[in-house]
């Protein structure tokens, strides 16, 4: 198969380099202007107007102009394959209705989970068994942050500046750090495990930005351990629930060994149980190679991620209920009935709460974003 990449940056550069390996697998083009070859073109039209190329590959990222490119290849009548989220996150509905429509396949494997082929595995499930939940940490950066915070006692600047100095984490991290990268994996998941279509808008969404060293105490000294979690889960009635948060799992717990900046994605199944999936969440070789397994796929007949009974889905998330941590300045803007105990800390108020529900909380937390709040998930 011929076929098209879109960007020869990081992900782009990794795809072209394994696919030099790969029997049946041939980049005849490239788009991109930084470099020249003879393979290298900075025109969109001459790869999807190229009649031997079959499918495309954009590992280019950001919203613009990835999409216009998605949509032209797809028009012209051939296969896409990207690891882009934030494309995924706000055009998979529209893109996978124009591939249908086309007849060529819309892949995207490798945007959630990197290197894990978590996607494909979650889709399998789906199509053998009935998907009851799924989620996990799903964003390495935040990940590396909270456990530098907790294993070498390092504050959240700190952490952060390495992480960024590591590469880990963009020069702006708010996507990151505000869980927002997390949210639209999320999103991917629920496309796929449960195929419903969620807004972004519409998943409850806090970061760590807020989180502090008094936190790891406070954890410490409970015998738990803080991870930025996403999590969407389906009732007996179909209801879907979704959101992102910190939490605050036991030590014991899977979150709990997931170290530095590695990923843990996991689903439930009627049928399955609980499989859980450990691996690099992002980078050059991990991403890339996860990106030409959807290639392959393509070869061998797979066409979409979803089915077409994929629908827009309301999520309920006011009967997804749990306890949870909160340390804020001001206790008087927690309502006493929620508040199971509390505790000074560094010269803040530090509470347990009864199970409240996540949509309450989320409503409530947002007037206080100084404050930091997590979901407690003891057993």
């Amino acid at each position: 198969m011929k076929i098209g990449l879109l960007g020869m940056g990081t992900i782009g550069s990794g795809v072209f380099e394994i696919a030099q390996k790969l029997d049946g697998i041939e980049v005849k083009k490239v788009l991109e202007k930084r470099f020249q070859a003879d393979y290298i073109t900075d025109k969109i039209e001459d790869i999807t107007t190229d009649p031997e190329i079959e499918l495309v590959v954009e590992t280019m990222g950001g919203l613009h102009p990835a999409y216009e490119f998605a949509s032209e290849v797809l028009k012209n009548g051939k296969h896409f394959v990207t690891a882009n989220k934030l494309l995924v996150s706000a055009y998979g509905e529209e893109l996978t209705a124009l591939a249908h429509e086309k007849g060529v396949a819309f892949l995207y494997g490798a945007a959630c989970g990197g290197g894990i082929a978590y996607l494909a595995n979650l889709k399998i499930a789906r199509e053998i068994d009935r998907v009851t939940a799924l989620g996990g940490i799903l964003n390495g950066t935040t990940n590396y942050i909270l456990d530098s915070m907790q294993s070498r006692d390092m504050d959240y600047a700190q952490a952060l500046s390495e992480a960024q100095a590591l590469g880990y984490a963009e020069r702006d991290p708010s996507s990151d750090v505000d869980g927002l990268d997390t949210q639209r994996k999320l999103i991917l998941a629920s496309s796929v495990g449960f195929d419903a279509y969620i807004k972004p808008e519409d998943i409850p969404t806090r970061g760590i930005s807020a989180v502090k060293m008094a936190d790891v105490t406070y954890a410490r000294a409970h015998n738990l351990v803080i991870r930025l979690c996403a999590r969407a889960e389906r009732n007996a009635e179909g209801a879907i629930s979704a959101y992102v948060e910190p939490t605050l799992v036991a030590a014991n717990a899977p979150e709990a060994a997931i170290l530095v900046n590695v990923n843990y994605a996991w689903y439930s199944g009627e049928s399955y149980g609980l499989m859980s999936y450990i691996g690099q969440g992002a980078g050059k070789l991990p991403t890339a190679a996860n990106v030409l397994r959807d290639v392959q796929s393509v070869s061998a007949g797979a066409r979409y991620m979803t089915s077409e009974n994929c629908k827009r889905v309301q999520p309920d998330n006011s009967a997804a209920c749990h306890p949870y941590y909160i340390r804020i300045a001001d206790a008087s803007a927690i309502p006493a009935e929620w508040i199971a105990r509390s505790e000074v800390l560094d010269g803040e108020t530090c509470i347990e709460t009864v199970p409240v529900s996540v949509q309450e909380m989320h409503n409530l937390m947002a007037n206080h974003k100084d404050a930091f709040f997590a979901g407690i998930q003891r057993g």
